[in-house]
């Protein structure tokens, strides 16, 4: 015990770890048929192999990438996309040999490599389809997002992460935003209520349980609906709608983050009150005293949000 109480002190010295931590792990060793060095070493092999897993994959990346500009020029498309599904097979391949892993730190490895591996596919698709296919842009970006939200879609079935969920969201996201691009010349506000109210049916889905984290799940639909009403803002012909709309999501999101006491829903909904209130008063009382007056409420409406927060904050 000599070496690992020597190695705890060092530790809590450090910052590593706290002194009631360090007791547990002596209390451990003592309970254990391990040698004491393996097991004092062992808790942190895990977040040292994914630390040194990031870091790998990115500096292989950007040498892959550096060193293709190079010459991506000088290569033939089928050159190019070889390349890309050389990534992705090599990426799935190495997120597949963690994906068994108990530790948490492995398992989120092996969801950003998977997460990788969608990615460098949808540049296979996109070389395919764009220059040697030569497709429509709409049709391309069309069937790389159903094509990705597939492939998401099967890896978050085999073993759900977060990685994979943002994949996958982003995969169907631009699916319908291309097929309603691929139909009649719509509106940008269209297009905000498709993002809208993709957010919001996103929402629903997580928090029936069909998807995993709940946390994930609810940031994303949140920021959807978010980013979807500021769209239909933008549309100056439907502004006034845009605006009530933006308005009303900022309410809805603030209030059902109250109710639900989801965190980052209550502080996206804040931040939806300060971004859209302003907008709300420029729009309907003009410039002269719309700004200001828009600036009070938002703090009013915050600096109560503030305060049922902070009273609250051992609950949430």
């Amino acid at each position: 015990m000599i070496d690992l109480n020597h190695q705890l002190e060092e530790w809590v010295g450090d910052g590593i770890i706290t002194t009631e931590q360090a007791e547990m792990m002596r209390r451990s060793v003592a309970h254990s048929d391990l040698p004491a060095e393996e097991v004092a070493s062992d808790g942190r092999i895990p977040i040292i192999t994914e630390i040194l897993g990031y870091v790998g994959a990115a500096l292989a990346i950007w040498a892959v990438f550096f060193l293709v500009s190079e010459f991506w020029s000088n290569l033939t498309d089928w050159a190019q996309a070889s390349l890309f599904a050389a990534l992705a097979l090599a990426l799935f391949v190495a997120g597949t040999t963690l994906r068994d892993a108990t530790e948490d730190a492995l398992s989120r490895l092996s969801g950003v490599l998977w997460a990788g591996s969608v990615i460098a596919l949808g540049g296979t698709l996109f070389t395919i389809f764009d220059p040697i296919a030569k497709f429509e842009p709409e049709v391309v970006w069309s069937l790389i997002g159903a094509i990705a939200a597939v492939v998401a879609g099967a890896m978050y079935r085999w073993k759900p992460s977060v990685a994979q969920h943002v994949v996958l969201f982003a995969a169907v996201l631009t699916t319908l935003v291309s097929l309603l691009a691929l139909g009649p010349e719509a509106e940008i506000f269209f297009f905000g209520l498709v993002v809208w109210g993709y957010g919001l049916v996103w929402i629903l889905v997580t928090r029936s349980g069909v998807l995993q984290p709940l946390g994930t799940g609810m940031l994303l639909g949140t920021l959807a609906m978010l980013i979807g009403a500021q769209l239909t803002v933008d549309d100056g012909a439907m502004a006034t709608v845009g605006t009530l709309l933006g308005l009303a999501t900022a309410g809805l999101l603030a209030g059902a983050g109250v109710m639900l006491k989801e965190k980052f829903t209550i502080i996206l909904g804040g931040i939806g009150i300060f971004w859209f209130v302003p907008q709300a008063m420029f729009h309907f009382f003009g410039e002269a005293m719309g700004g200001m007056f828009g600036l009070f409420v938002s703090g009013l409406l915050l600096i109560g949000l503030a305060i049922w927060f902070g009273r609250h904050r051992e609950a949430l």
